[in-house]
């Protein structure tokens, strides 16, 4: 009995709507007072390549990171049947502005990473043909293979967005998922990260704490 309480709690916290959960921020809230100054207060990371920035988003070298949907915004957009994401905005739609402004789906992400994401998606490619130096990074013919210790990020960001917002995932990519969530178990990073975004947002990815929850993800034929 207890068990299945605690999945039907699961269930109705993921499929609860953004508003309900804490004050829905738009992604102009995320950008301009939430991201760098609450989430990475301390700096951090990229996700792709590892580099270090500060809380301004600058890596030593003097580059940039931005803000990246590990879901891609071009497929969020097709989602809602919108013209351009401006649209979507306009319509007021708020599963979109939801799913725009989830944070456990943003990711800081070198700038040069980030422009050659648009319509890519997640695999594994064969060889290790770097696209930028220092960088664990492999693109080729619309797939992106990520460096190992961020693959399992990538996996439960997926997760989470499957279950909150309904994205699709077929199921190569569900089953390619499941196995970068078992490779790449979360760090402490993560972890940490899971705790400041529900201070911020008011909920936590489960697939964090409870990684395992990830097999249970059934994708109906």
């Amino acid at each position: 009995m207890g068990q299945f309480r605690s999945a039907w709690l699961l269930g109705l916290l993921l499929c609860l709507p953004g508003s309900l959960l804490a004050e829905q921020n738009s992604y102009d809230d995320v950008v301009n007072r939430i991201f760098w100054q609450k989430l990475y207060s301390q700096g951090g990371w990229s996700l792709y390549c590892g580099f270090r920035f500060d809380s301004a988003g600058r890596t030593a070298t003097g580059g940039h990171v931005r803000i990246d949907h590990i879901y891609p915004m071009k497929r969020m957009i097709e989602q809602h049947q919108c013209s351009s994401r401006q649209q979507c905005r306009d319509s007021g739609n708020p599963d979109f502005i939801a799913m725009e402004a989830d944070l456990h789906n943003l990711y800081p992400v070198w700038w040069e990473i980030s422009s050659t994401n648009l319509d890519s998606r997640f695999g594994e490619i064969e060889g290790e043909e770097w696209r930028f130096e220092n960088c664990d990074f492999e693109r080729r013919f619309g797939v992106i293979e990520p460096r190992p210790i961020a693959r399992g990020n990538i996996a439960r960001a997926l997760f989470y967005m499957h279950h909150r917002y309904g994205i699709e995932l077929d199921r190569q990519t569900l089953e390619l998922m499941q196995q970068w969530n078992t490779g790449d178990p979360p760090s402490r990073q993560e972890k940490n990260r899971n705790n400041i975004i529900e201070s911020i947002q008011g909920n936590r990815n489960p697939y964090i704490d409870n990684p395992q929850l990830a097999n249970r993800i059934v994708i109906k034929d």
